[in-house]
């Protein structure tokens, strides 16, 4: 899926969430990170274009490891060693993405290193993703008001 609707789907997570954590803007801003980082391994997303990013490129394949819960778990358990307070936002945040991707056309290995594959039908940047960003769009702004504002 393109940056965009993992976005929509992060915003929706956080608003369904951040009124049940003690660090809103740890929270908030730990989602919208690890939402970003499973497509760093592939040079022609928004972020992965940097050159910074070349060497994971070069020892990881797009929508391997990085791409999986196990490298999810791995790294919020990580987290969670030096700062506690960020380790529920990664998670949600990068679990997102993968359920998200879950549903395209090239989908995941959920479990890497098992070879099992969990894909869809959606393909990246077609007209159903299309409808499901915007409709991503309309719901966040309707629980904004709701759950947020209200």
């Amino acid at each position: 899926m393109l940056l965009k609707t993992h976005l929509a789907f992060a915003a929706l997570m956080i608003i369904l969430f951040v009124k049940h954590v003690n660090n809103s803007w740890i929270f908030i801003a730990m989602v919208i990170v690890a939402t970003v980082i499973p497509d760093l391994d592939l040079g022609s997303s928004s972020w992965g274009r940097h050159l910074i990013f070349r060497p994971l490129q070069f020892f990881v394949k797009h929508r391997g490891i990085i791409h999986s819960f196990t490298f999810a778990v791995l790294a919020s358990i990580l987290i969670s060693v030096f700062w506690p307070v960020a380790s529920l936002g990664f998670f949600i945040g990068y679990s997102v993405h993968l359920v998200a991707d879950s549903f395209t056309r090239k989908g995941i290995q959920p479990f890497w290193p098992l070879k099992v594959k969990s894909s869809g039908f959606i393909a990246s940047g077609g007209t159903i993703e299309e409808s499901l960003f915007f409709s991503l769009i309309v719901i966040d702004v309707i629980l904004f008001f709701l759950i947020i504002v209200a």
